[in-house]
């Protein structure tokens, strides 16, 4: 326990780069580089890891890794004062989702990265020569260019005159580069915000539905493209719209999933209009390219066919969709353009339809490297696709768990990622996902008996001195009160905390009015130490807890992050159950607090 102490006391760093990091976008992700160190800490060589709530693999690519360490694994143990037991293990990931499970199974399981890579490139040149004039337009020159990007608008409608004109039009400015807010109608002089305007809509035939739709209007404002080795741009026009004749042609060429979108909290009536089926996420083009690579996988080796399905769906929805966006940085004389927004749906005004042909390339040799890294491993990974309320077969198996469990109600996993499940035509089946959600009509306490559940069957499965890594994150008391009533009543005790130190926040961490920096991690194990029924303890302690982490932070650290009320807060967090103290503060309340507390001497807080 003392060399587990030395390792809890350092905030356990998680970067988000490299190719196992970015080899597939899915949200909340821990880097499994940073796991493996725990994992090697915790267990010995052969031991048996499960994770109940896998996501996307990471338990399962860190168990792999831990038999074949990174230098910079190594380097950053050594920092951490602690000493890794690196070898074979055995692992088992539970994950719910279709496409969560999917991805651990390739990662997890790769196959020759050489093999992969040969396939891959062949696929992408097979198709790219069939649509070899999909991406063609006249560049700035009149010539034949290729696309790299369109920026498309939204249609905005003058309340005064009736005008209609591009949301591109009245709200870009280029010099400086800036999105502006307010608007003067160039027709009128009418005046308003922006935000405040309606958005043009129009009627369209829908050849897949075979129906007429009602959906917001969008039209192509700006083209980025490249004529040989020259990049360009230039005002868009109708001209650069894939020909309605070609794009009825192709698709009938082309194997399209008509799938009805299941919404749930995520939509939004404004950016979502008319958006009711799979294929309305993608401009014709885009849905051509993409149809098309997916098609032709099975022609391929069936060794690959899995990999090469995961790599186009590493692109699929944050990519290729109309959820790919421009983002406008500080000093940046043009936007910059990148992927969807992780754990939403949304779509902006200024949606980007990209080169697939070009990203997939890319893609190509990220995926290569991570199949590279994992391929030669000794350890064993199994996948179940199913849910961890109830584990079967694996009694008093296993020495330690890793697990990232759903934070209440974060991110709605069922719902965001139907848009790559689609394509493989296995829907997550939502009735047991652990999760706070008005659309699944689930409430915190329905959120804190299935996660019981969960805690139960790993009280069952877990070894008498096994232990258990649990990072979690929310900034709402009573979703933590929740958690820990769920584990305690499953016979578990907080022994140790730290923070999970994440390099970058996630999109919600980043962008929400309340945020939290730094995810608790708490080591809990079977032992009883304390009570844990959190019912006898006072406001009293909590206060104390509260100017201990004030003064530790101000008094005992120099370091500047530590002393962010975000970070505080985590700390809190952690303080409060590990000492068995009920969270009783959200994080709003507590940054109020927090303020109160240190407006004499530390006006900046």
């Amino acid at each position: 326990m003392n060399e587990l102490k030395k390792l809890y006391n350092t905030p356990l760093p998680a970067k988000r780069t490299g190719a196992l990091y970015n080899a597939f976008p899915y949200p909340t992700k821990i880097s499994p580089e940073a796991i493996a160190i725990y994992i090697a800490c915790h267990t010995q060589v052969g031991d048996s890891v499960l994770d109940p709530f896998a996501g996307s693999g990471t338990t399962g690519l860190a168990t792999i890794l831990c038999d074949n360490p990174t230098e910079e694994m190594i380097n950053t143990a050594k920092e951490m004062g602690v000493n890794p037991k690196w070898g074979k293990r055995n692992a088992v990931l539970y994950e719910l989702s279709t496409l969560g499970s999917f991805i651990s199974q390739v990662m997890c399981n790769p196959p020759s990265s050489s093999g992969f890579e040969k396939a891959a490139k062949n696929l992408l040149k097979e198709v790219s020569n069939e649509l070899s004039e999909i991406y063609t337009v006249k560049d700035d020159n009149g010539q034949d260019g290729e696309i790299r990007h369109i920026i498309w608008s939204d249609v905005i409608l003058c309340p005064n005159c009736k005008l209609e004109h591009t949301y591109f039009d009245i709200a870009v400015e280029k010099s400086p580069l800036q999105v502006k807010s307010d608007f003067e109608c160039p027709n009128c002089q009418n005046t308003n915000q922006i935000s405040s305007l309606e958005k043009s809509t129009e009627k369209y035939y829908d050849p897949l539905l075979n129906n007429h739709i009602v959906r917001k209007k969008r039209v192509p404002a700006w083209i980025y493209g490249k004529t040989g080795k020259r990049n360009w741009s230039r005002k868009a026009s109708p001209d650069d719209l894939l020909n309605e004749d070609l794009f009825l042609n192709l698709l009938k060429q082309t194997i399209i999933p008509i799938y009805n979108i299941q919404w749930g909290i995520l939509f939004r009536k404004g950016y979502h209009k008319g958006i009711t089926h799979l294929h309305h996420f993608y401009t014709n083009r885009n849905l051509i390219v993409f149809g098309r690579l997916w098609s032709k996988v099975n022609s391929y080796p069936k060794q690959y066919h899995d990999a090469l399905k995961l790599l186009l769906l590493s692109y699929n929805s944050s990519h290729s969709t109309l959820m790919s966006r421009v983002v406008v940085k500080k000093n940046s004389s043009d936007f910059v353009i990148t992927g969807s927004q992780s754990g939403v749906l949304y779509i902006s005004s200024l949606p980007v339809e990209k080169n697939i042909f070009e990203g997939i390339k890319r893609k190509i040799t990220t995926l290569s490297k991570a199949f590279k890294l994992t391929e030669a491993s000794n350890s064993k990974v199994d996948v179940i696709n199913g849910s961890s309320t109830n584990i079967k077969g694996l009694d008093t198996s296993i020495d330690y768990v890793f697990t990232d469990p759903p934070f209440g109600d974060y991110i709605p996993y069922s719902e965001i990622n139907q848009l790559n499940e689609a394509w493989l035509e296995r829907l997550t089946e939502n009735k047991n996902e652990v999760i706070i959600n008005k659309a699944q009509h689930k409430t915190v306490d329905d959120y804190g008996a299935l996660m019981g559940q969960v805690f139960h069957e790993l009280n069952k499965v877990l070894k008498k001195d096994g232990k258990i890594s649990l990072v979690f994150h929310s900034a709402k008391s009573e979703v933590w009160r929740g958690l820990v009533n769920s584990f305690s009543k499953a016979g578990f005790t907080v022994r140790l905390s730290n923070i999970l130190d994440k390099v970058q926040g996630s999109f919600k961490q980043v962008t929400s009015n309340i945020k939290v920096q730094g995810d608790p991690l708490l080591l809990l194990t079977k032992e009883r130490h304390l009570d844990n029924s959190q019912t006898h303890k006072t406001g009293e302690e909590e206060h104390y807890i509260i100017q201990r982490i004030i003064d530790d932070a101000f008094h005992l650290n120099s370091d500047l992050n530590e002393q962010k009320p975000e970070r505080l807060y985590s700390r809190y967090i952690s303080a409060c159950i590990e000492s068995g103290v009920p969270v009783s503060q959200n994080a709003k309340d507590f940054y109020l607090m927090l303020r109160k507390e240190l407006q004499n001497t530390h006006p900046a807080i």
